[in-house]
């Protein structure tokens, strides 16, 4: 049954990469895999589901940073703008599916259902996540994942819960923005980087604005023009960090 279902999931996430949330459909991934609409019913009685579910599939590569970022010693507002940076990087380039998975027809309870349905099939994606990091892939909303790091940081002193609220309010305006911004819009990958560094500017220029007195956070400044390796530079350390594969 596994076997069946991924080939589904992997059939219309190929579709949504290809054309699009608007250019799925039964038929669409029925012809895709040489089987009949009434064959797929069978395992995906609701298509919507099936979309929900193979949406999930390209929150992997952010997945695969994520378990990397946790890894790093940063603290937890330096971590959350790091994996927004990561998200964004990602989701801009499909943003109409991003939108729809975050804040349209995905959204919500069947966003729940379809991310245990996905990792049930999937349980590889996960291996390696621990602790907080795994209930923010596994379990958490866009809105609930942010609240898990601002939440550190008032644990820490860093944010007051005022603040953290503000910044919970922010990120997800921001990044929601961004998103219905670029649908259904044609653009190179340097149209995707601009966007993503306009992103990170904005939120960073919250975050310092909300940090607690002698409090600070290292800006991380990524060079996008290595597709595969970023250099991370600051005044304790040089190190190279492999994001954004």
């Amino acid at each position: 049954m596994t076997k069946v279902k991924r080939k589904y999931i992997e059939a219309t996430y190929k579709l949504l990469e290809r054309d699009g949330l608007d250019g799925v459909s039964i038929r669409k991934v029925a012809e895709e895999i040489g089987c009949s609409s009434a064959a797929l019913y069978r395992h995906f009685p609701d298509f919507e589901k099936l979309v929900a579910v193979a949406s999930i599939r390209f929150l992997r590569d952010y997945i695969n940073n994520a378990r990397f970022l946790s890894q790093v010693d940063l603290n937890p507002l330096e971590l959350n703008l790091q994996l927004w940076e990561c998200l964004a990087y990602y989701s801009f380039r499909n943003a109409d599916v991003y939108e729809n998975m975050f804040f349209g027809d995905v959204a919500g309870e069947l966003y729940n259902e379809a991310t245990a349905e996905y990792f049930d099939q999937y349980p590889e994606d996960l291996e390696g996540l621990k602790d907080f990091m795994l209930d923010m892939v596994r379990d958490a909303t866009i809105e609930q994942r942010d609240s898990i790091l601002l939440g550190r940081a008032v644990e820490m002193g860093m944010l007051s819960r005022k603040s953290a609220e503000y910044l919970r309010k922010i990120d997800t305006y921001l990044y929601r923005g961004m998103l219905a911004s670029l649908r259904g819009r044609v653009l190179g990958d340097s149209d995707f980087r601009e966007a993503t560094r306009e992103f990170m500017q904005l939120m960073i220029r919250s975050y310092t604005t909300q940090l607690e007195e002698g409090y600070s956070i290292l800006v991380v400044k990524y060079d996008f023009a290595d597709e595969d390796e970023s250099v991370v530079e600051d005044e304790r350390s040089s190190y190279r960090v492999k994001a954004f594969s």
